[in-house]
């Protein structure tokens, strides 16, 4: 199947989405590893959520063998999502 290429780039097609999801779902998740890509997603997702005063919740499991500066970025992406 070849590419469709679409005239937006990701970050307006990211905002995009965020903002269905906020406009459409009464409870919304995250699942967070803690990464650079999923503490991005995160960030605009809390950007999207001020803008329309919505919540949102993050889900993050700990298997007991992640670092300790992992662990306390996740719970500064935790209190994101309270805004």
């Amino acid at each position: 199947m070849p590419k469709i290429y679409l005239e937006k780039n990701v970050l307006d097609a990211t905002f995009e989405r965020l903002e269905f999801i906020f406009d459409n779902f009464d409870n919304i998740y995250f699942s967070v590893s803690g990464g650079k890509d999923s503490s991005v997603m995160v960030q605009l997702a809390n950007m999207v959520a001020k803008k329309k005063n919505k919540k949102f919740d993050v889900l993050y499991i700990d298997f007991e063998a992640q670092y300790k500066l992992t662990i306390e970025h996740i719970y500064e992406l935790k209190k994101l999502s309270r805004c």
